[in-house]
């Protein structure tokens, strides 16, 4: 497994992976920077081999009312979501169209059906589920299924920055979530690893341009 971060902090995840008996690097790129990409796919496939199955799990937010949203802000936010995600399929997808099979899987959010204060992240979350619509068709003749994920409210770093945006604890912030879900409990990275786990198994292969929301209940 290879993990691309921007910053150092996926070493530290790398290191965990291997102490527990799995094979991991960490390669620090910026994903929207094309030849950083390259790179860092070049360095990958030298020493564990050809990408089989691409996760495009980067993004974070710079939430704002969109009358009151910097152009930068915008700008990073689709950068890193959406051409970020083009970028490392275009750097991978090769390989495995040479191999003839291939998993892609686009880490989208429940905020693509809507959400307010955060045009940007609505906007780059939609645009990544109609990219994976438009790349499952031209990759499934060559074996490689693409599909996306949606999650829900799930405890990650960004929670805690949507939580002090909000004025609340983490905790209140949690808590204030969870009465809205269905489920009634809100989300772990275990969940989305889960659907992960379906998307680019092996058997799956008769499952191309799919959305599946991980939410904890349906969403109209």
């Amino acid at each position: 497994m290879a993990l691309v971060d921007r910053s150092d902090r996926a070493q530290a995840v790398a290191d965990e992976i291997r102490e527990s008996g799995g094979t991991a690097m960490a390669v620090q790129a910026d994903i929207s920077d094309p030849d950083a990409v390259t790179q860092a796919v070049e360095e990958v496939t030298a020493t564990l081999g050809p990408v089989e199955v691409l996760v495009n799990n980067a993004g974070f937010a710079r939430d704002n009312m969109v009358l009151d949203m910097p152009l930068a802000d915008w700008d990073s936010v689709m950068a890193t979501h959406l051409r970020g995600s083009f970028l490392m399929l275009k750097a991978t997808a090769p390989a495995m169209r040479e191999a003839g099979w291939g998993r892609v899987v686009n880490i989208s959010s429940i905020s693509a059906l809507v959400d307010g204060d955060r045009a940007n992240y609505v906007a780059a979350k939609a645009g990544l589920e109609g990219f994976t619509r438009a790349t499952a068709l031209d990759l499934a003749p060559f074996g490689i299924t693409v599909n996306a994920i949606g999650p829900g409210v799930v405890v990650t770093e960004m929670t805690k920055v949507s939580a002090a945006r909000a004025g609340r604890t983490l905790d209140e912030h949690i808590e204030v979530q969870r009465q809205s879900i269905p489920r009634g409990r809100v989300g772990t990275p275990h969940d989305i690893a889960r659907a992960v786990l379906f998307f680019t198994a092996e058997d799956a292969d008769y499952v191309t341009g799919q959305v599946i929301y991980v939410s904890g209940g349906p969403h109209g």
